[in-house]
């Protein structure tokens, strides 16, 4: 279990190629160096706003792949990701959101990813989390950040804005094999279809609806049927019963969301058809939890503890 800081611990700086304006780069993303001048990160945005605004807004795409759920500024455990599970130009990955905020190294984490979903398209999707809302991300670390990093108050604040139109151009839900569906929140009230998703319009700067709940819902043991979140005071909580409705309607096996800090990473609901995914460790003082992956193959899931144990076991009919 990852319990020092960054500097204490030794892992590989992260350098990928990747094309800005038809001429090729390498980026070296370290900790605690700013590498990227405004001008810059203002390129990496532009191309990454072309490859979320050509993204449905579900994605489809197949096993095998691997799950991540909330990184939250943790470049380290970003790293630790790609030493388990493999390099993204060799393996598809899929992160469910909440990339920025709480952790010391936001500008790093975000950055990386997106300029991993310009290069690879075919190996890196990203979905948005609620902490891709700006009215989330100004109060919760990460433009704080851009303003520390970036002094120049224009300057930080042009750089901010331009973080969240990409934000708001995110897809909001995957579909792996035609039988997983994926998001960062959970269930809606308002998904009756997997067209009700298709047909959600962007750039979603205010989300509501489906597109709230897809960011913020929460399963919760004893409740039944859909009941407001009092807890978060925003979307709702949603028992087995509706897990079990919904993979129904919408011919649907398995779902798989993050949002949640679970002890050991990851955490089933309604016997195996719901899985919670969480990919930053010691996340809360409070609660030492490990941070996990959850690797789709074609019959199966493996869900990797970081620095612990592989734990596996057998999912459905395959996918």
């Amino acid at each position: 279990l990852y319990r020092g800081s960054l500097q204490e611990h030794s892992f590989p700086s992260c350098a990928f190629a990747w094309t800005i304006t038809g001429v090729p780069y390498y980026v070296y993303i370290l900790i605690d160096i700013v590498i990227f001048s405004v001008y810059e990160i203002h390129l990496i945005l532009e191309r990454a706003m072309e490859a979320m605004k050509n993204s449905p807004v579900l994605l489809e795409l197949r096993c095998p792949v691997n799950i991540c759920g909330d990184i939250h500024g943790q470049y380290g455990d970003l790293m630790r990701i790609f030493n388990a599970c493999g390099l993204p130009f060799k393996h598809r990955y899929l992160f469910l959101g909440d990339y920025v905020d709480r952790g010391r190294h936001s500008l790093e984490v975000i950055l990386l990813l997106l300029s991993l979903r310009i290069q690879f398209p075919r190996k890196v999707y990203l979905l948005r989390g609620n902490h891709e809302l700006s009215n989330i991300n100004r109060v919760y670390g990460f433009n704080a950040e851009i303003r520390q990093r970036y002094r120049n108050v224009l300057e930080s604040k042009a750089l901010y804005d331009h973080f969240n139109e990409v934000f708001a151009q995110m897809p909001l839900a995957a579909l792996v094999s035609g039988r997983i569906l994926c998001m960062h929140g959970g269930l809606s009230p308002n998904l009756n279809s997997l067209d009700d998703i298709r047909k959600l319009q962007r750039p979603l700067r205010i989300v509501r609806g489906l597109a709230q709940d897809l960011l913020w819902a929460d399963p919760e043991t004893g409740t039944k049927g859909f009941q407001q979140n009092k807890i978060r005071a925003v979307s709702h909580i949603f028992g087995e019963d509706m897990v079990r409705d919904k993979c129904k309607q919408l011919n649907i096996d398995l779902i798989i969301r993050a949002h949640q800090v679970v002890e050991f990473g990851y955490a089933f609901f309604c016997g195996r058809s719901l899985i919670t995914v969480f990919s930053a460790a010691r996340y809360h003082e409070e609660l030492v939890n490990y941070a996990a992956v959850v690797k789709m193959t074609f019959s199966e899931f493996h869900s990797v503890f970081f620095n612990a144990k592989v734990i596996c076991g057998k999912f459905g009919n395959g996918a």
